[in-house]
């Protein structure tokens, strides 16, 4: 350090002039954590095609004739779920029979909550 005219110190620390690797390692930090979320959403939008189109096929060369005991395990169990969700839709939707010979019928849930509302009016 040297010494002003008037005794003061002048000048500055020597810590201040090694930024660069505060920097740099930043920049690095700043580089791997871009790359393992570019990663991350590769493998997710993997994953959610997976799941949606189906497990991969079986090998060529596994015995495929041979089909597993109960309970077997969903292979795609997002397509499976939205099937539930349509018959699901289709039911409350639609009329039909229950129950034929009883005479048990299934109307559209709207329609049975219209005949629920005039009959609580009554």
């Amino acid at each position: 350090m040297k010494r002003g005219a008037n005794d003061h110190l002048t000048g500055y620390e020597p810590y201040e002039e090694r930024i660069r690797p505060v920097v740099l390692f930043a920049a690095s930090l700043t580089a791997g954590t871009l790359v393992i979320l570019v990663a991350m959403k590769l493998l997710a939008n993997a994953l959610e095609r997976e799941g949606h189109e189906g497990s991969h096929p079986i090998h060529p060369l596994a015995a495929s004739t041979q089909i597993p005991p109960e309970p077997r395990l969903q292979e795609t169990p997002a397509l499976d779920l939205e099937k539930l969700h349509a018959r699901e839709r289709e039911r409350l939707s639609t009329y039909g029979w229950v129950d034929r010979q009883a005479g048990i019928v299934h109307i559209p849930i709207e329609r049975a909550m219209e005949i629920v509302a005039g009959e609580a009016v009554r």
